[in-house]
């Protein structure tokens, strides 16, 4: 496996080898790509399955006229698209093979298993790998939360395991705006203590609604188990989680519940990573249910630039 770098921000104006991206139902999966920022010798997008809902035709026909290419995002052609293009790269160049990742519309899903297939590469030289999160327009959700179909590692490669089961869980949980769906995780797993991190910074709109939303569980915990963390600042979120989870794995076993922002989601696959094999990463969904909503970027643009290399 190889080592995770964090550098800190990335750019939008370099110039990437790769491009990965999504062909989804939300506006802001194609909004990249609209607006000239991606530029990149490959274009890929995964794409989710198709239907006449939300954006999802206008998106499909604008990537197919920009030239991208389209893969089925279930096949497993990712991981080979990712081989071919590495292969491809001269391997006597000294700049590291470099990657853009929009993971705005990405399900959990989908990221974790990007995330995995980059710590597994085997390429002598490294790789850099900007992600790139667009945070969406703020849209008022239901009080009401579609009911829970899935609850389970977000992947099995992110399952997690450990030489110590005796040991106590430490449930590490972001907060979202879905109504009570982070108490309800926890009742399920029956952690022996809980951290929280707040999303903030965002719109004050969203920051009601993650607070009233989550009432009973922030009123649950004591203050200092409750972190809040801004949304456009990744490289310290990422710093706070992972001196935070190393201190917790000499002691517990740690399982990372990534509600909200798809950017604390990512900080959380790559901390898995870098202590893989201790930590599990949790999902909890209606999607069995619940039609994925649109949304539209709201203008701000979020980055975090990494480098993966073999330890």
């Amino acid at each position: 496996m190889l080592g995770i770098e964090i550098i800190g921000d990335g750019s939008l104006d370099d110039r990437f080898d790769l491009f990965i991206g999504t062909l989804g139902y939300e506006t802001r999966s194609s909004h990249l790509a609209r607006h000239g920022q991606i530029n990149a010798c490959r274009k890929i997008a995964l794409a989710f399955p198709e239907e006449d809902y939300a954006a999802y035709l206008s998106n499909r026909d604008f990537l197919n006229e920009a030239k991208f290419e389209i893969l089925p995002k279930d096949t497993g052609e990712f991981s080979k698209v990712l081989a071919t293009s590495i292969e491809n790269h001269p391997t006597d160049e000294k700049r590291d093979f470099s990657i853009l990742v929009d993971i705005s519309s990405m399900s959990r899903p989908m990221l974790a298993d990007i995330v995995y297939q980059l710590s597994m590469v085997e390429r002598v030289a490294g790789m850099r790998v900007t992600f790139v999160y667009l945070p969406a327009e703020f849209v008022r959700e239901n009080a009401e939360h579609a009911p829970v179909a899935v609850t389970e590692p977000v992947t099995p490669d992110y399952a997690g395991w450990t030489s110590t089961p005796e040991r106590p869980i430490t449930a590490v949980v972001g907060l979202g705006y879905e109504h009570d769906l982070a108490l309800g995780t926890i009742e399920y797993l029956e952690p022996t203590s809980v951290w929280v991190f707040v999303p903030t910074g965002e719109d004050r709109r969203y920051d009601d609604a993650v607070n009233q939303a989550n009432r009973d569980l922030k009123e649950m915990l004591r203050d200092e188990r409750v972190m809040n963390y801004y949304v456009d600042a990744p490289a310290r979120v990422h710093a706070i989680l992972e001196n935070l989870v190393f201190g917790l794995l000499q002691s517990s076993r740690t399982v990372l519940v990534p509600f909200g922002p798809k950017i604390f989601s990512l900080c959380c696959l790559l901390v898995a990573r870098t202590y893989a094999p201790e930590i599990t990463v949790w999902r909890v969904s209606g999607e069995t249910f619940a039609k994925p909503g649109d949304r539209i970027a709201s203008g701000k643009v979020v980055t975090l630039q990494t480098r993966f290399a073999r330890r």
